[in-house]
């Protein structure tokens, strides 16, 4: 084999191994800094997804009408960006998923009831101050609401008295 060649080839493995472990810096600090390694308060991971939710909690309408149309929430792992219709009605919290992009295809409308809301901790959401919401004992789902959104679901006032206090509190 050539030395060109063979220098060329330790030149390219060099190049990838540095852009590998910048790769793996870069992630590092972002997850940094949006929180997922915060160590104050109860670290729920997310789980569940829009599937789980509508297996166990789907209905035929969304929210009508709704508290917020187009607004950005986690759904376990899953951000779901501009595109929510949110409802906190007597019934329970109402999600729906409308794409206009793709001809207002959606998923499954959700109405999630009251009780079924078993725990609520401080989040992050896109570097802003936001609330996790987990669903369900055992956990179907978690939720990561924006506090603004949160805190207009909460002053509806369907949120049982646990769930009022910690929608009191303000997160870090």
């Amino acid at each position: 084999m050539d030395p060109a060649v063979v220098a060329g080839l330790i030149e390219t493995i060099g190049f990838l191994v540095v852009v590998a472990v910048l790769a793996m810096m870069t992630k590092r600090l972002f997850s940094r800094a949006i929180g997922s390694r915060r160590s104050e308060g109860p670290t729920i991971a997310p789980s569940g997804g829009w599937s789980d939710l509508a297996a166990r909690f789907g209905v035929e309408r969304g929210p009508e009408p709704p508290l917020v149309r187009g607004a950005t929430l986690m759904v376990g792992p899953v951000v779901w960006k501009n595109c929510v219709a949110v409802g906190a009605e007597v019934d329970g919290l109402r999600l729906a998923v409308k794409m206009p992009l793709f001809g207002g295809v959606g998923k499954a409308p959700l109405r999630i009831p009251w009780d079924e809301i078993v725990e609520i901790a401080p989040a992050r959401l896109h570097w802003g101050a936001a609330r996790l919401v987990v669903v369900g004992r055992p956990t179907v789902a978690t939720l990561t609401l924006p506090e603004t959104l949160f805190q207009a679901i909460a002053a509806r006032g369907h949120l049982g008295a646990d769930l009022a206090a910690s929608a009191r509190a303000t997160p870090s």
